[in-house]
């Protein structure tokens, strides 16, 4: 029980909190509206029509070939069978640590539940509807709407006593207002019994324990600690069901109320260029559902609710096209991905034409243009995935020609990216190892040439039990061993906000970009470090990136050793260089060959967290140069030019 007592802890800590960056109690909302604001521009159920409802009114507003595939997807839906989720698959997370047989089992019956529905409203015919009820049915009949991993306070099992408001009993509670909204008046004509069963359920099993646990109870609704992507994820599904289904005005503005106020503490762990510690990826349920959060609340009040022109809400937006290497490649921090493959161009436009940013806008149709043309109804956002068919009208069709920004510097979380003319990228950071999907990675950094990764960030694997419990160090690819950094008397960098770097210094002219940091702080006692000073450049009028360590240890240490992560093919056939060949490019490493020796090895691969790893094509290698004749004082220095 202790063990567990103690998962439970890092895990509660985890999801709630990353420390990363102090709180400011800006309370945006709080301070410019009172709830007697909200229910005097509250608008009603029946005039809240934010999607049509009509086969005629999704003709008018949508491509007729996205109508078909609309349809299409329907169809298929009409040939899966809604199960019930197997007790068998709350076991393999209790036993295993196994989440995906839950979520794969759950997931897809709530994404085909809504493929039906909207089938069902552009088409019009009755045709989906027997499927609706049976889907609608199945969920409503489930014992929990959230996942396993979300209650380790039951070891996955869950109580129907004590319901708890996770991220997918939020959005489960979105998709079931959007069958009330689409075709609430079909299951009347079978029973209002059912719609008053989707109602029921929906108040039970999320709004009754948001409003009961929004005063600190609840992790995600802190306002002591900078909370992350589960606070603005969770309102904004709680803001758009309340919208699908409360006929109470005075409940609608209160739930309304108690979001914005859920919402306030997310804007007040955000530094003021708005930086998202979590990465690109985490972005789209972070800032990105702070945005549709905001969103929904002008929407329901007629544009009563809009602090769009606030510029700490023009910074969070902007983080995502701030972080754009190129193509669908993205600078990774923590749990990301390397690459965003589908990539929400049209959520992206619609954002910018909103906040008034014109490069977001532009980076939003180049996105749709050349990267995805694919509304996709996921795992998360449906609300907003409603919303995406009806932008892609609005996206110009014309070529669009897209530049990313030469140079990013993101004080608050200490990120810096800079490109040269001949398209080399440098993306590196300082920070501390106590953010929120934490890897211990203070002074990595990545190099791109010409949109593709050499040196690169390996993020998350596959999640499981392990990912987010006091195990997750053990996993080799959040450890900075495999990240691109210095492994000192055979030791990597400890987690912990206390594991900072420090003299943070960044340095932006026409000749060089420059972060300079001391990482000694991020390396526990025992490696032995009094100072190490990196500094990682973009040299732009040579077309070079040099990182540069200047170190001072307590003594002459048994060993010194630099890590870079890539999957492209090495070479080490040439002294003193690493030859890293891309599908395109070659990128060369210069290093000392008096200083070190060069080797390879691969990360193992085999255990269930690294399925996603094993999966993808491209084999992880990591190349080690080790000191021949370690010192405890010295200067290192890599080169990275074009092959």
């Amino acid at each position: 029980m202790k063990s567990m007592k103690r998962i439970l802890i890092v895990l509660t800590v985890f999801y709630c909190s990353s420390g990363n960056a102090q709180v400011t109690h800006r309370n945006l909302l709080m301070n410019k509206y009172t709830l007697a604001d909200i229910k005097q521009a509250i608008v009603p159920i029946e005039k809240f029509k934010p999607f049509p409802t009509t086969p005629e009114e999704w003709k008018n507003q949508v491509p007729d070939s996205v109508l078909q595939s609309i349809i299409a997807d329907g169809e298929s839906g009409l040939k899966f069978k809604f199960n019930s989720v197997s007790f068998k698959s709350i076991l393999a997370f209790k036993l295993k640590g196994n989440r995906s047989e839950y979520e794969s089992e759950s997931f897809i019956k709530r994404i085909t539940l809504l493929h039906l529905v909207l089938a069902e409203s552009v088409e019009g015919k009755g045709r989906f509807m027997g499927a609706i009820m049976e889907g609608l049915w199945s969920i409503c009949e489930e014992s929990y709407w959230g996942v396993p991993a979300h209650i380790l306070s039951t070891f996955g099992i869950p109580d129907v006593d004590s319901p708890k408001a996770d991220l997918f009993t939020a959005e489960t509670a979105t998709t079931l207002g959007l069958v009330n909204y689409f075709v609430g008046d079909k299951l009347d004509a079978v029973s209002p019994l059912l719609r008053k069963r989707l109602i029921l359920e929906i108040n039970q099993r999320f709004f009754k324990p948001v409003v009961e646990n929004i005063d600190n109870k609840y992790g995600y609704l802190r306002d002591d600690v900078k909370v992350n992507n589960w606070c603005p994820w969770i309102m904004s599904n709680y803001i758009a069901s309340n919208f699908l289904i409360e006929k109470d005005n005075n409940k609608r503005s209160e739930h309304l109320y108690k979001a914005m106020i859920g919402l306030d503490r997310y804007l007040n762990g955000l530094g003021d260029d708005g930086g998202c510690d979590e990465g690109a990826n985490y972005w789209f349920a972070a800032g990105g559902s702070a945005f549709d959060c905001l969103e929904l609340a002008q929407m329901g009040t007629n544009g009563k609710v809009d602090i769009f022109d606030l510029p700490l809400i023009r910074n969070m937006t902007s983080y995502i096209y701030k972080m754009h290497v190129g193509e669908q490649y993205f600078m990774n921090i923590g749990d990301g991905h390397t690459s965003i493959s589908g990539l929400n161009g049209i959520f992206l436009y619609r954002l910018g034409n909103t906040v008034h940013d014109e490069q977001m806008k532009q980076f939003g149709a180049w996105a749709y243009s050349n990267v995805n043309r694919k509304v996709t109804i996921g795992l998360g956002q449906k609300f907003r995935s409603v919303e995406d068919y009806l932008t892609i009208k609005q996206i110009p069709t014309s070529a669009i020609e897209y530049k990313d920004p030469e140079h990013v510097w993101i004080s608050d979380i200490q990120v810096m990216a800079a490109r040269s003319k001949g398209n080399l990228y440098l993306g590196t950071h300082a920070g501390d190892n106590g953010k929120s999907h934490n890897h211990n990675d203070v002074g990595d950094f990545v190099v791109y040439l010409n949109n593709e990764p050499f040196i690169f960030d390996v993020g998350m694997g596959t999640y499981t039990a392990k990912t987010f419990n006091s195990h997750r160090y053990e996993l080799w690819n959040v450890q900075s061993q495999y990240h691109n950094l210095p492994i000192i008397n055979g030791i990597g960098q400890h987690d912990g906000k206390e594991f900072t770097s420090t003299n943070v210094v960044n340095t932006n002219n026409e000749k060089e970009d420059e972060l300079s940091m001391d990482i000694a702080a991020t390396y526990p006692k025992e490696a032995g470090v009094i100072s190490w000073k990196r500094t990682n450049s973009l040299l732009k009028d040579k077309e070079e990136i040099l990182v540069v360590d200047e170190y001072v240890l307590d003594k002459k240490p048994t060993s010194l050793q630099q890590s870079f992560m890539t999957t492209t093919k090495v070479d080490l056939s040439k002294k003193g260089k690493v030859i890293f060949k891309g599908d395109k490019d070659k990128l060369e490493l210069d290093f000392d060959d008096a200083l070190f020796s060069a080797s390879t090895d691969k990360p193992s691969v085999d255990e269930p967290e690294y399925v996603a790893f094993k999966k993808d094509k491209h084999v992880i290698t990591r190349v080690l140069l080790t000191a021949k004749d370690p010192q405890a004082k010295g200067k290192f220095v890599y080169s990275f030019k074009k092959g």
